[in-house]
């Protein structure tokens, strides 16, 4: 009998974990539930693939446990001085197979806004994206921990693929090419401007590992 009630006890709590789980499993249709802030810590997302308009940023703050598929979406910024995804004091992100991009700039000045920027937080995942033109900078990051930059595509930005001051980025398998005026701009823990080196091949150095990297010029 204890044997049986301990069995209805664990089955009874792993229907309540999976069910806890599935809540915070969401697909999204419309994409201004995703913007200012209303993204819940644990949340677990998937776009429907299309194209989504954005009148402001999609925004993680103060946030943890959160992963994004965009499912092969295309995500649009409308105002070209605001960045496409801005992820501040946050922990455990993943952005997943999407396309981040502004509109088409118009006049000598263009985009001022970055595809991702990102400011402190840790454990934080890019992967299978397209970030592309219309942005200064495809990723943008500052005083974040272990940041992963995987097997995306980081093209046409106005100024650079990625700029990172930080501790530690990996920077592995992704694809760079016409990126303004250089593709990669490090600087390790340094917080002043501008970041110690520009990259534009693969090599390791306190806090910046990179493998597989292909530069197209």
């Amino acid at each position: 009998m204890r044997i049986k009630n301990l069995f209805c006890l664990i089955l009874t709590i792993s229907i309540l974990l999976a069910c806890s789980t599935a809540a915070k499993s969401i697909k999204v249709k419309n994409i201004e539930e995703l913007c200012l802030d209303k993204i819940d810590s644990g949340s677990s997302i998937q776009l429907k693939k299309g194209t989504y308009k954005l009148s402001s940023p999609i925004r993680i703050i103060r946030k943890s446990n959160i992963s994004i598929d965009g499912n092969g979406a295309t995500l649009i910024m409308q105002n070209m001085a605001d960045d496409v995804l801005f992820i501040d004091n946050s922990n455990n992100i993943k952005l997943i197979n999407f396309k981040a991009t502004h509109i088409e700039p118009k006049g000598p000045v263009g985009c001022t806004g970055n595809v991702i920027h990102i400011e402190n937080g840790s454990d934080i995942t890019i992967e299978d994206c397209d970030l592309n033109g219309s942005g200064i900078v495809g990723i943008a990051a500052y005083g974040t921990k272990d940041l992963k930059v995987i097997n995306n595509y980081i093209h046409e930005n106005s100024q650079y693929g990625i700029i990172y001051q930080g501790p530690q980025i990996e920077i592995k398998g992704n694809r760079f090419q016409d990126n303004a005026n250089g593709n990669i701009y490090f600087s390790y823990q340094s917080i002043t401007w501008p970041p110690d080196q520009l990259i534009n091949s693969n090599q390791n150095s306190k806090g910046l590992t990179m493998s597989s990297n292909t530069f197209i010029e």
